[in-house]
């Protein structure tokens, strides 16, 4: 047998610490906006390259300062050097940003904070850094997630050290608006400044990571506020078009209702039209209309550890003798083309993919054949069984909760989430979900009555998207969704089929709204064009980010549509 299942790569030593730098563009755009006089106090907690500090050191004069934070040696001195000679006073820190902020937020006050803070996930996050951050964070009231990427604890503390009137100009993550640990975050920013712009880009200005940036401008720091102040969010094609919005500072009206803040979760809603965001919100509440976690359950797919080697052929489980140890499984989300799964199209997919889950718990090993123990023998020569997800079980070959359920739903989303019923009893890997349908509701109808603008715009709203516009839904995030499912009796599920399979998306959509939003709910005509109006603008705001360049994770980007 030949090597097919390689480990992933060790992350990099700069994916470890997050050190991926600012386009010119985009540093000289915050500092423009950031300072506003030739005396200004500005610090940079991780200047990295450079790019915010020369940016800075242009526009200040003689009188200002400019205190640089940077963690590795090499990157604090050829930022040294990058910046040439310059009238402005900079302090150069060497070391954690988190062992120079109490001493920072000690002394006087910043005018400015400026920078691009190191994308870190929390599993990268070194230990001892982390406790030192969160420590620092609690002295403000902060409750700080154990799963919080870096990047929040320093913004959150850079805005710390800003002094009343004080401005907060930072390249992001635009999880900002989406992910649960930066929730706290997003609550406090329009308490905590008079005025935040949120500046959002078409394309990916970090092609090389696809990873999505929002520019963060917060102006007019103030302390002990009641009531959230002034928001706007801005749309423009990239960087270089950033730059030809010039002068910096924002002229258009705030765009955003302070109402839209209060308990807002998420702020991807920002970005549609006030009429559209309220019509929306109000129809998702309505004691009329299901959340999915009402009628189903919602949980991940088949977790196996290594799916390149679990997942076989038909062919190698006929040679490895399994027999009814190999079950039918579905691992791409292209495979889930309309709302049911039936057995010709596993048999479809079972000509062009692995379609067989090796299931091995409860067999002795005295079962095994010879070609199923050499193929063990294999995967613990190249390490398989030394997998996190393999090594914690008590045969490292046993692949726990093994279940076929009701239904499908795509967990990485190209156009819309789609809710498939398991006609084939296949069960899939967790690039999809699997879901189970509570008894009394009618598997069929309810895959039917997921086909509409709200549920979809919901999801849009409720899920979060990458840098390669794909949206990934988890498991509680699908079942927050809002589903009509009470007027589905009247769908024509016959004709929803036959439109999903021609690839006719928009016409399944429409019948799906005419009879669950206009005829069943009640909406008008004008608010369903709203509701789907509404759907529309994320769902092509996310796409417009898509890159030639495949993404890594999420694993499968495929989807109907």
């Amino acid at each position: 047998m030949t090597a097919r299942f390689k480990s992933k790569a060790a992350p990099s030593a700069q994916k470890l610490r997050g050190g991926y730098y600012t386009p010119a563009p985009l540093s000289d755009y915050l500092c423009c906006w950031a300072i506003r006089s030739s005396s200004d106090r500005v610090v940079e907690p991780s200047c990295g390259d450079g790019s915010f500090v020369r940016a800075a050191a242009a526009t200040l004069g003689a009188k200002g300062s400019v205190t640089a934070v940077e963690v590795v040696p090499d990157e604090l001195e050829r930022a040294r050097q990058s910046i040439g000679q310059v009238t402005s006073d900079v302090q150069w820190r060497c070391g954690s940003f988190f062992e120079f902020a109490q001493p920072l937020l000690e002394g006087d006050r910043f005018d400015v904070a400026v920078g691009n803070p190191p994308f870190i996930r929390f599993q990268y996050f070194d230990r001892r850094e982390r406790d030192r951050a969160f420590g620092l964070l609690r002295q403000f009231g902060y409750r700080p997630n154990g799963l919080a990427n870096a990047w929040v604890a320093f913004v959150k503390l850079a805005a710390e050290m800003l002094c009343d009137g004080g401005r907060l100009a930072m390249v992001v993550p635009a999880e900002l608006l989406q992910v649960q640990y930066a929730a706290e975050l997003r609550f406090r920013l329009p308490l905590m400044f008079t005025d935040v712009t949120l500046v959002a880009f078409d394309e990916l200005v970090f092609p090389e990571i696809q990873q999505e940036v929002v520019l963060l401008l917060a102006d007019g720091r103030r302390r002990n506020a009641k009531a959230p102040g002034e928001m706007r969010v801005r749309q423009v094609r990239n960087g270089d078009a950033l730059l030809a919005n010039r002068p910096c500072v924002p002229h258009t009206e705030p765009n955003i209702d302070p109402d839209r803040l209060a308990g807002e979760q998420k702020w991807t809603a920002l970005f549609l039209k006030e009429f559209e965001a309220a019509l929306l919100q109000t129809a998702a509440e309505s004691a009329e209309v299901h959340r999915l976690g009402v009628l189903a359950d919602v949980d991940v797919g088949v977790v196996t550890g290594r799916n390149r080697f679990f997942v076989i052929d038909e062919e190698l489980a006929q040679r490895l003798e399994v027999g009814d140890r190999a079950l039918d499984v579905v691992g791409r989300t292209s495979a889930l083309r309309s709302t049911r799964f039936t057995g010709a199209d596993m048999r479809c997919y079972a000509q062009a993919n692995p379609s067989k889950l090796l299931h091995l718990s409860g067999l002795r090993q005295t079962a095994f054949s010879a070609m199923l123990t050499a193929y063990l023998a294999q995967g613990e020569a190249e390490g398989v069984d030394t997998g996190y997800k393999c090594r914690v079980r008590n045969r490292w070959f046993d692949v726990p909760s093994v279940g076929v359920p009701d239904a499908f739903l795509f967990r990485q989303i190209h156009t819309a989430p789609l809710l498939v019923a398991n006609q084939a009893g296949a069960t899939s890997t967790d690039t999809i979900h699997r879901v189970r349908i509570h008894t009394g509701v009618d598997r069929e109808r309810l895959c039917g009555a997921m086909v509409n603008s709200l549920t979809f715009a919901s999801a849009e709203i409720g899920g979060r998207s990458y840098g390669g516009g794909v949206l990934e839904l988890e498991p509680r995030e699908a079942e927050r969704l809002p589903v009509p499912y009470r007027f589905a009796e009247h769908l024509d599920l016959d004709y929803l089929e036959a439109r999903l399979r021609a690839g006719d998306l928009a016409s399944a959509i429409a019948h799906g709204d005419e009879v669950l939003l206009r005829r069943g709910y009640g909406m008008s005509r004008s608010e369903v064009n709203a509701a789907h109006s509404g759907w529309n603008r994320l769902r092509r705001r996310r796409q417009r980010r898509r890159s030639g360049t495949p993404r890594r994770r999420p694993k499968e980007a495929q989807a109907a549509g």
